[in-house]
């Protein structure tokens, strides 16, 4: 737990001691949908190649045959500054204060040279309508004359530490995906280009200055030296304007740095962007403390931060732009989790998330044969290609209930825009070949008619491999149903491509008999649903010997034995009643909320959100509040204490702005409160 953030509902600041400060550099981060830096700080003087870097959307490199990693680029955010020719050493703590309305990042601390002192105080900002720019601002102030100097250019050892797929394993391995192919440099400025290993991509950074009262040095590599004889107590300021241009750019405001630019008309134009932003999505929930309401807002700016809203090629990362978690793979976590947000808020974005998927569908289609089925198949990790990444056989294989995620997903969007050329175009064809899949891969019994959805795991990653699991079931009842309505639709207006996916009424008629056959499984007795037809088996646990702590549980026990367990990582039915809630009564839901919230460990950073987004639908708002507290401060406590070395979780984030839309509409209800 950390609480040493100062939280208002729209600044947050910290006042720390020491350069490196890994949570910080999580909670600091700062992005424009299609780049992201962490919150460390320029003028560090540790060599952190790892650490140090850009991360920008859709830019990933080779690391074995067929597998990939999002890329931590070269970054143009360093800066080395020296007081009468020594390296100026850290002499104070260091403030950091991030501004959420204004998504500017801003540090303060003193430097210090024998008995020379100088203070600094660092801004940064992306122009939110200039995705290709990095603005940072030096304002130096001597506590004595002395000869002021700034190296400052684009760091570009910037490197990989691949995280393997096993949570429980850590890598020390580096790897560098950039090449620095060539540089160019004048006084004001330089320029670098580089090949991204094993992926067919160029990136081209360049840096340019703007430093009134500093004079040209020198050059060295890719930094450049600027001194000053600087007045005590007279401040110099030093502008660094930097952009980011690729081979795979398809933003249309995406360009290089503006001749004539000016830091201070690019701010404040980047805080109107900004000002429009949270005119249009900002809840304004009253009833929420100034500590939640902070939480609610970085949920937002962080959401915001991460989607890069005009491009349909890529999605957003599990740890969004934030870090290079999980390889930088796009999960379930956006089409569930994180879409309903820009599905309310932006649609323009939300098309183009859906468009990621669509876009992917040969890959899915590809991945579905690999796996010796039918139709298409998404993958458990997917990167820019939309291929499979998970190398941890199990999990990839059994975690089917993406495929029906994404068409949930892609229905959400047709009913929130009503547009139907992307519906009949293209968010069709996805329902009927992934219905196909499903076809492919249930189990069918010809003496009964029975079917079983065997070898598969639900949203709960716990409870072993098993079958029949009930949030699956649902969700493929729901894909069915959608390809049952798309087969019709395309038959009656876009009838060439209804013929061209080969659809024929026979086998329309065995997607019904499908949907009818999916069983849900439930007790013989009592007819209370189960979450699959093994877990009831398994063996009951001391909740408090195996999570003795807020962190996951297996850190202290092994992952075969949680397996059999009769303890759950995160929400699953619960889940599934949250997402389709019409097809459950409510007396389902009191039943589910008594058998399976007991029983949570919490494991997963989604699961607070997901049991406050589940309390708040059915009125158990004294629950629900306790939950969203919980999920509203999962980062900015670091409550699970992965939040520094994992970064940000996104998919927290959406499920929690889900239960805060929903408190919204309900107008805070009296409490109703279930007895367990």
């Amino acid at each position: 737990m950390r609480n040493d953030l100062q939280l208002t509902p729209w600044v947050i600041s910290q006042k720390g001691s020491g350069w490196v400060d890994e949570f910080c550099e999580s909670i600091f981060f700062i992005g424009n949908g299609r780049m992201g830096i962490r919150g460390y700080i320029s003028s560090e003087p540790a060599h952190r190649p790892i650490q140090k870097g850009v991360y920008l959307a859709g830019i990933f490199g080779e690391i074995k045959p067929g597998i990939t990693d999002f890329v931590n680029l070269p970054t143009p955010v360093c800066e080395r500054i020296y007081i009468d020719g020594a390296e100026a050493e850290l002499a104070s703590g260091i403030e950091r204060v991030l501004n959420m309305q204004e998504a500017t990042l801003t540090m303060r601390y003193t430097l210090r040279s024998g008995d020379k002192s100088l203070d600094v105080e660092y801004q940064r900002f992306l122009p939110k309508e200039h995705p290709a720019l990095i603005m940072q601002r030096l304002r130096l102030t001597p506590s004595t004359d002395m000869e002021l100097s700034i190296s400052s250019g684009i760091l570009t050892d910037s490197c990989n530490s691949p995280i393997p797929d096993d949570q429980t394993k850590v890598n020390a391995e580096t790897i560098q995906l950039s090449k620095l192919v060539s540089m160019s440099a004048s006084e004001n400025g330089i320029c670098c280009s580089f090949d991204i290993l094993g992926a067919n991509l160029a990136v081209m950074q360049e840096a340019s200055f703007r430093y009134p009262g500093f004079r040209y040095a020198h050059r060295d590599g890719t930094d450049i030296t600027y001194i000053a004889n600087a007045k005590s107590g007279k401040a110099l300021i030093f502008d660094k304007a930097a952009c980011i241009l690729t081979s795979r750019d398809l933003d249309p405001r995406i360009a290089g740095i503006p001749e004539g630019w000016d830091y201070d008309l690019l701010l404040e134009e980047h805080k109107q962007a900004w000002a429009e932003t949270w005119i249009r999505c900002d809840l304004n929930l009253p009833a929420l403390d100034d500590e939640l309401l902070t939480g609610l807002h970085f949920s937002m700016y962080n959401l915001i931060g991460s989607c890069n809203a005009k491009d349909p090629t890529v999605s957003i990362g599990a740890r969004g732009l934030s870090h290079g978690r999980y390889k930088g793979c796009y999960f379930w976590d956006t089409d569930m989790f994180m879409l309903p947000f820009f599905l309310e808020n932006d649609l323009e974005a939300a098309k183009n998330l859906c468009g990621y998927r669509v876009r992917s569908l040969s890959a899915a289609k590809a991945h579905s044969k690999k796996m010796n089925t039918a139709g298409a198949r998404y993958p458990w990790m997917a990167a820019l290609d939309g291929s499979e990444q998970c190398e941890t056989w199990d999990i990839g294989c059994s975690e089917l209930h993406v495929t029906a995620d994404v068409a949930y997903a892609l229905d959400a969007y047709c009913k929130k825009s009503g547009d139907d050329s992307f519906y009949l175009d293209r968010a069709a064809e996805v329902f009927v070949e992934t219905a196909r899949f499903w076809i492919s891969r249930y189990t069918y019994c010809p003496d009964t008619g029975e079917v079983d959805l065997l070898f598969c795991k639900g949203p709960d990653e716990y409870c072993g491999i098993t079958n029949n699991n009930l949030f699956t079931n649902v969700m493929v009842q729901h894909n069915l149903d959608l390809a049952i309505q798309a087969a019709a639709d395309l038959k009656e207006k876009r009838h060439e491509l209804y013929s061209k996916l080969g659809i024929t009424q026979e086998e329309i008629d065995h997607m019904a008999v499908l949907r009818r056959a999916i069983k849900w499984p439930s007790d013989p007795v009592t007819g209370r649903l189960r979450q699959d037809e093994t877990l009831h088996l398994l063996e009951p646990a001391d909740m408090e010997k195996i999570k003795p702590d807020a962190g996951a549980s297996y850190h202290h026990v092994c992952f075969d034995r949680l397996q059999r367990y009769k303890v759950i990582k995160q929400a699953d039915v619960l889940l599934a009643m949250t997402r389709l809630p019409n097809l459950f009564t409510q007396a389902q839901k009191d039943a589910a909320w008594e058998d399976f919230e007991p029983i949570c460990l919490h494991d997963s950073t989604l699961s607070f959100a997901s049991h406050a987004l589940f309390a708040l639908q059915n009125g158990y708002t004294e629950q629900g509040m306790a939950y969203l507290r919980k999920a509203l401060l999962l980062d900015l406590r670091d409550i699970m204490g992965n939040t520094g070395h994992e970064g940000l979780h996104l998919a927290c984030m959406g499920e929690v702005w889900q239960a805060a839309f929903v408190l919204k509409q309900c107008h805070m209800k009296p409490p109703t409160v279930l007895q367990v």
